[in-house]
């Protein structure tokens, strides 16, 4: 595996946590919408909050290993 490899790799799973926030997101939307338990949407939410940690970690590592920074708007 090359150092590139490597960053697409980790690029790849980053992308999984967004995706993975993207349908916790759409998931807590129809449990409101069934007056789903407060505890459960609160555990969901929680599961999130992880999610956005791991994303930012894999991101943290990503513009590390490759040396790019993200633009400056």
């Amino acid at each position: 595996m090359t150092l590139e490899q490597a960053i697409a790799e980790i690029s790849k799973n980053a992308a999984g946590e967004w995706q993975a926030i993207e349908e916790y997101l759409n998931l807590i939307s129809d449990l409101r919408k069934i007056h789903a338990p407060k505890q459960l949407i609160d555990d969901i939410e929680e599961i999130i909050s992880d999610e956005l940690n791991h994303g930012q970690k894999l991101f943290h590592w990503v513009v590390k290993l490759s040396n790019i920074q993200p633009a400056k708007d």
